[in-house]
């Protein structure tokens, strides 16, 4: 007999496979957040009475939140981003309680129904995962309304659109999730790495940019792979660029300048900085990804409904271990942040104009 309901025993596989899709993930997850964590899938009844009257409010103080609404309750509104104009609970804090509070559209709670607006749904998740665009988040949308189930030829709908653009989770699929444990936490951890990596790409991108002033050519993808291994190998790296007949330009004819001369040291110091800084922080990046492999990638451990069980339970120590490995790194990126910040497009410029003087002087 063919089965007509979303379940584990014939569609675990199905599951598995769209939520290896980063879009339709994010959108899953937030709409179950939303209903598990925010509103208690609608069993505090005085919860939702308080969230409603604030809502029905003209204008909204910060002194209607702390009146009406639960710290819980506010701390997940701001973290989801729900709050526009409030970033962080210290920034909260921070506010007197005559501050005007901006919402996105509203969430509605309708027929025992929690319906979230598409607009507030893509600028919740657009918050914390920056690589969503509007086009991924529709298309999923539009896929996430009807999938075919792999055993069968029905269509199970993940989410349904209960007005125009207006989305709840299937109650099928919220049951499965919430049997997987903690699927809040898993989201943060995820949000954490993703984050983190966003930080390391434009730490990356910015020394691509200073790297570029000095010569193009050093960012150039064959000049970067002979770049880490003139590193690996301890060689003098300009030397040894030359000698695999990278074309770099005439500033780095440096034969006929004075080595102890303090603009020529203060030109090397800051390239040599430059491009080891470059390394190190390639390096952080991969061992990012290493971190992603717990869950995503084409190198993955574990499918998405196992990482949530891992992370709910701290299995395997999965929690401790990337804790570990995320201070780590933080505490590798924050030097090589400070020297890049230091820098500035103008700064390596004029740097780099005055030791072509001096090269003119040498000739």
């Amino acid at each position: 007999m063919e089965h007509r309901e979303l379940s584990l025993e014939h569609d675990k596989d199905l599951i598995i496979r769209i939520l290896d899709d980063f879009s339709m993930r994010y959108i899953i997850l937030f709409l179950y957040v939303i209903r598990n964590d925010l509103f208690k899938d609608l069993s505090d009844k005085r919860l939702i009475d308080s969230y409603e009257r604030v809502m029905m409010l003209d204008e909204v103080y910060k002194g209607n939140l702390l009146t009406f609404w639960d710290p819980e309750f506010i701390e997940i509104a701001i973290d989801l981003g729900f709050i526009r104009n409030i970033r962080t609970v210290r920034e909260f804090e921070q506010k007197d309680e005559d501050f005007i509070i901006r919402f996105c559209d509203p969430i509605i709670i309708e027929n025992n129904t929690i319906i979230v607006p598409g607009d507030t749904l893509f600028s919740f998740i657009s918050k914390k995962f920056k690589s969503l665009t509007r086009r991924m988040f529709n298309l999923s949308i539009t896929r996430l309304k009807s999938i075919r189930c792999q055993s069968s030829g029905t269509i199970h709908p993940f989410i349904f659109e209960m007005k125009e653009e207006d989305y709840t989770l299937s109650d099928e699929l919220y049951n499965i999730l919430e049997e997987y444990g903690n699927v809040y936490q898993a989201l943060k951890i995820e949000h954490t790495i993703e984050g983190f990596q966003v930080r390391v790409v434009e730490i990356q991108n910015k020394i691509d940019e200073f790297l570029g002033i000095f010569d193009p050519i050093l960012i150039s993808k064959t000049t970067m792979k002979q770049i880490t291994k003139a590193l690996e190998e301890n060689k003098d790296v300009i030397k040894y660029l030359k000698d695999q007949k990278i074309k770099l330009s005439e500033k780095f004819e440096t034969e006929k300048v004075n080595k102890n001369d303090p603009l020529y040291l203060k030109w090397h110091e800051t390239l040599m900085n430059l491009i080891t800084h470059r390394k190190e922080v390639e390096n952080i990046n991969e061992e990012l990804e290493q971190l992603k492999n717990y869950y995503a990638g084409k190198k993955k451990k574990y499918d998405y409904l196992r990482f949530i069980e891992l992370v709910s339970f701290n299995e395997e120590d999965v929690i401790d271990k990337i804790k570990e490995k995320l201070i780590k790194l933080r505490n590798q990126i924050i030097p090589i942040n400070k020297y890049v910040s230091s820098l500035t497009k103008k700064k390596v410029k004029l740097l780099n104009l005055d030791f072509e003087r001096l090269l003119l002087m040498n000739e």
